[in-house]
């Protein structure tokens, strides 16, 4: 009779947390195994000694030799930040004509008019020399003349900002690829301006005088999509179950749900109430029952949520339907919508099928359960599609800001996610105001610039969203009169229609200076200087970061939840980034 053994161990994260789902593959045999709902794997073998790897998502994979004879400690080092694989296409695209032209749109009646001929563009590639290019992933926006046409995508996602903050608390420079201007300006971005009549978007403008270049000037740009009219749809009573876990402490977990939320919370009316229960060191409900009018409260309350401890699940569930059945609204949508990283751990040791029957027994209260799984689609027979088909409601696997957007807004209504498809916006400036310009952000990889095949990333725009766009600009002396700095364009589809439609709006050359502009524009201005000071732009060389701070503090005055650590982090920085120097 062959000889039988087990190797016996345990997998955790650098918090001590234990790491469920974590992929075993054993050299000997070839077969992998998987660690369970505690972190502990044993493993039957015919050999006292083997080789493992031990790989998960958002970990570095680990090998090492094992013995029967003892019960192996894994610790598994987070990855460094890395791009989004998925990212293959361009976020912004300029188009330059060869000669004199004008590199797109616009009729012979258009306000903003080129120069002769019809010429074909060539698109701004990584192989160009300018400022900014020194880092090895994304390429800084260069300025390029004003015959070019700037094109880039309709909707931003907001993560940028708490990567930034991740890397500072850890006290380490933020990468450069990490930081995305676009996402830091949205992440801040809570002025909303409602369309006319039926239209889909409203846009308005500013121009203002450049801070860090006096001879230039900024074109400031936001964006706003119609709300979708939920006014029949019956009241909801949402308990959010957030993992606050140590696992959860990834660029892509918890700082997707804090960005992901924010569409449910913007369309949220008076008669909606949010719960917010967490499950990590402690079990324990932030808030209860709070209206869909304190919208500020909801997501500073959210934000404010920390990922560290175990992953105590089964009385998370538990503490979550107790306040779904305090807040039960008769007639109303009753759901708890649990997201996690892993399944429902059973502490302390219950049966699976307790748990099952808690959630049916729920059910047919009238509280149904959706289920979320962040960094979960390589992991293999999860528990969770299986609880949210229990509890009638909805799963789905998150694995970027547009799926949580659409799970949680789905919650209130499924048409929330989408009010326009395929949504792009174009710039074209004025030859006789502008002579060269840059978009700030929107920067792309570099291998996606050099291939010559990668189109525009198409974007989905969710109801009520809101985009900020800058532009810097160097301007020249008219001598025309024109009034028409610039001409935007916004494409896009409506939801299950292939036409494309287009709306145009016109810069009008205004030029307001920058301490008499709205505080909403001083502070996006604000936050992109910080962010080309973390890439180490060449653009803003000469701007210090008590500079930054002492503008931040002016502007920064408590007037929303993040206001307070948004200075904080600009301190950290410049402590962090001056250091360095040293």
């Amino acid at each position: 009779m062959t000889a039988q053994y087990f190797l016996t161990g345990e997998v955790m994260d650098g918090h001590g947390d234990k790491l469920q789902n974590v992929l075993i593959s054993s050299h000997s045999t070839g077969a992998v195994y998987q660690t369970d709902l505690v972190g502990e794997f044993r493993i039957l073998s015919r050999t006292m000694d083997d080789t493992l790897t031990f790989s998960v998502d958002g970990y570095e994979s680990y090998t090492t030799a094992i013995h029967t004879t003892g019960y192996l400690l894994v610790t598994l080092r987070m990855n460094s930040f890395d791009a989004d694989e998925n990212e293959r296409r361009l976020v912004s695209r300029i188009m330059v004509a060869k000669w004199g032209g004008r590199a797109g749109g616009g009729g012979k009646d258009s306000a903003v008019a080129g120069g002769k001929g019809g010429a074909p563009g060539l698109m701004v590639s990584a192989k160009m020399n300018f400022v900014g290019a020194g880092y090895s992933g994304r390429v800084e926006n260069p300025f390029v003349p004003q015959a070019a046409m700037v094109s880039f995508a309709g909707a931003v996602g907001r993560e940028s900002y708490s990567t930034i903050r991740r890397f500072l608390d850890m006290g380490s420079i933020v990468p450069a690829d990490a930081v995305k201007i676009e996402e830091m300006l949205n992440y801040f971005n809570f002025s909303y301006e409602e369309p006319g009549g039926k239209d889909v978007f409203h846009c308005s403008s500013q121009i203002v005088s450049c801070p860090w270049n006096s001879a230039h000037r900024l074109v400031a740009i936001r964006v706003c999509a119609r709300k979708v009219d939920i006014g029949s749809r019956p009241p909801c009573n949402l308990v959010l179950l957030v993992d606050a876990s140590g696992s959860m402490d990834m660029p892509n977990k918890l700082p997707l749900v804090k960005s992901g939320i924010r569409l449910l919370v913007d369309n949220l009316r008076d008669i909606d109430t949010v719960s917010v229960v967490e499950f990590g060191r402690e079990v324990r409900v932030l808030i209860a029952g709070m209206p869909g009018s304190e919208k500020m409260r909801i997501l500073r309350v959210v934000e404010g949520i920390r990922a560290d401890g175990p992953s105590p699940g089964l009385p998370g569930v538990k503490l979550a339907y107790q306040v779904a059945q305090q807040q039960f609204i008769r007639g109303g949508n009753n759901r708890v919508v649990l997201i996690t990283d892993g399944d429902v751990s059973m502490e302390p040791p219950a049966v699976e099928q307790d748990l099952e029957d808690l959630i049916d027994q729920r059910c047919q209260a009238g509280i149904r359960l959706t289920c979320g799984g962040l960094g979960m689609k390589s992991v293999k027979d999860s528990k969770l599609p299986r609880l949210a088909e229990i509890g009638r409601g909805n799963f789905a696997y998150l694995d970027d800001e547009k799926t949580v957007e659409q799970l949680l807004a789905g919650e209130l209504d499924p048409r929330l996610a989408c009010v326009a498809d395929n949504v792009s916006i174009s710039a074209e400036f004025s030859p006789y105001l502008v002579s060269q310009y840059r978009l700030i952000g929107y920067d792309n990889k570099r291998q996606v610039l050099e291939d010559t095949a990668a189109g525009l990333a198409s974007a989905r725009v969710g109801s009520g969203c809101s985009q900020l766009v800058l532009f810097e600009v160097a301007t020249k002396k008219d001598t025309t009169g024109a009034d028409t700095l610039a001409r935007i364009r916004v494409n896009y589809s409506l939801p299950g229609q292939a036409a494309v439609r287009t709306i145009s709006y016109d810069c009008m050359h205004e030029v307001i200076p920058f301490d008499r502009v709205d505080a909403d524009w001083r502070r996006a201005i604000c936050l992109a200087l910080f962010g080309m000071k973390l890439q180490q732009s060449g653009y803003v060389t000469q701007v210090g970061w008590e500079d930054i701070e002492k503008m931040a503090k002016r502007l920064f005055t408590g007037s929303n939840y993040l206001d307070d650590e948004y200075i904080s982090l600009i301190d950290r920085a410049k402590r962090i980034y001056e250091h360095r120097k040293e």
